[in-house]
């Protein structure tokens, strides 16, 4: 079945144990729509309310929605999910990010990445051609988020697009937020989420370039109206 728009499948991580699967967007896709969407439903149904932002079965969700990717105006946004120590009491929130991180994971063949447990040690993720690695992170551990995204970049190649935390998220601090390239930054206390799990950065390559749009040549004529709008 062709999926306009998604690239139809998600990432299932495990830090406790190391165990990575995948699963079907269009378990979700469906009957939610968007980025938002399916991480809502995912929280929903694997979160209880009663799992602190900080337990081990604690879902941190990075989604994408079906334009993330599209060459069309403000399209490619992307959204980080969980339940933030920040609010009180902890409930379900979001921070929705631009910059080019979301359509390189859908353009490395995801649309959202599931992820819970703890590592014992400090760990980032490296998502490329199909190969998903668990990597130590304890060279990192303790630099600042822009330091470790250009040392990433560094270590794996200037076209890699990473998200991270720095020592706020890493010591779980309660505003801490995630910083990803072009300095797109979500806050809600996500990013003491991440650090608690002991997951300093997720670095991701793409593996192709485009997706399959339905009408392509309708969505050129609403870009072109769109642009001209700026005129």
């Amino acid at each position: 079945m062709t999926t306009y728009g998604y690239a139809g499948r998600m990432l299932r991580i495990d830090l406790s144990s190391g165990k990575v699967s995948e699963f079907s967007t269009l378990d979700y896709a469906g009957d939610f729509l968007g980025g938002r969407g399916l991480a809502a439903t995912i929280y929903w149904n694997e979160m209880p309310p009663e799992t602190d932002p900080f337990d081990e079965e604690s879902r941190l969700i990075f989604a994408l929605g079906p334009m993330c990717g599209v060459p069309v105006l403000g399209a490619s946004r992307w959204g980080v999910f969980g339940k933030s120590p920040q609010s009180s009491p902890p409930q379900f929130c979001y921070s929705n990010l631009g910059g080019h991180w979301g359509a390189e994971l859908k353009f490395a063949g995801y649309d959202g990445i599931v992820i819970y447990g703890k590592s014992e040690n400090p760990v980032y993720l490296f998502i490329s051609n199909g190969s998903i690695e668990i990597k130590d992170a304890s060279g990192v551990w303790g630099r600042g988020a822009v330091e470790t995204r250009e040392a990433l970049k560094a270590e794996l190649g200037k076209s890699v697009r990473v998200v991270a935390i720095g020592p706020a998220g890493e010591n779980e601090v309660i505003t801490a937020s995630l910083l990803a390239d072009n300095d797109a930054s979500a806050s809600s206390g996500l990013g003491a989420v991440m650090g608690s799990k002991k997951l300093k950065a997720v670095a991701v390559k793409r593996s192709r370039k485009e997706l399959i749009i339905a009408r392509p040549e309708e969505l050129r004529r609403i870009t072109d109206y769109f642009r001209s709008l700026q005129t």
